[in-house]
């Protein structure tokens, strides 16, 4: 090997090297100024049966936490200002309904917000009886899941 490849090999590893830090290093501040800027990217979720999708963000403010609601790319929703807990954590989760047109947001268990995605408009809590929805897919879990009551 000549003394020119192998400072080129050298050069090479050192900058991957740079590279490989600069992006470990940057993450967390991406991370960082995401949340508190756009709101960081928590789930997608794609309707089963139509074509529409639906993103929740979390964004992290001075002393509160806010969630966004995206359905097919435009925002919908914005949580009034939620405090937030030491482990900052809300149980938050997206649901379709089984029809693939109406989306709610479950924080702690409770629908905190519903959106019809065929009429582009918010639903009321008079109107979500009447829409059945998807607990958690299961589709993909080898054993049946069971609620502690059920056992």
């Amino acid at each position: 090997m000549t003394k020119e490849k192998s400072y080129k090999l050298i050069g090479f590893a050192i900058c991957l090297t740079i590279g490989i830090f600069i992006g470990l290093l940057s993450y967390p501040f991406y991370q960082i100024i995401s949340g508190i800027t756009i709101g960081r990217h928590l789930e997608t979720l794609y309707a089963p049966e139509t074509n529409h999708n639906a993103t929740l963000l979390k964004k992290l403010n001075l002393a509160d936490i806010n969630f966004i609601v995206k359905v097919d790319g435009v925002k919908v929703y914005t949580s009034p200002d939620y405090m937030g807990f030491p482990d900052h954590l809300y149980r938050e989760n997206l649901v379709w309904d089984k029809s693939g047109k109406i989306v709610v947001l479950e924080l702690m268990g409770k629908r905190t917000f519903g959106y019809n995605a065929e009429e582009k408009r918010e639903i009321t809590k008079n109107e979500l009886e009447k829409y059945v929805f998807y607990p958690t897919p299961s589709d993909t879990n080898y054993a049946p899941i069971r609620d502690l009551t059920e056992k």
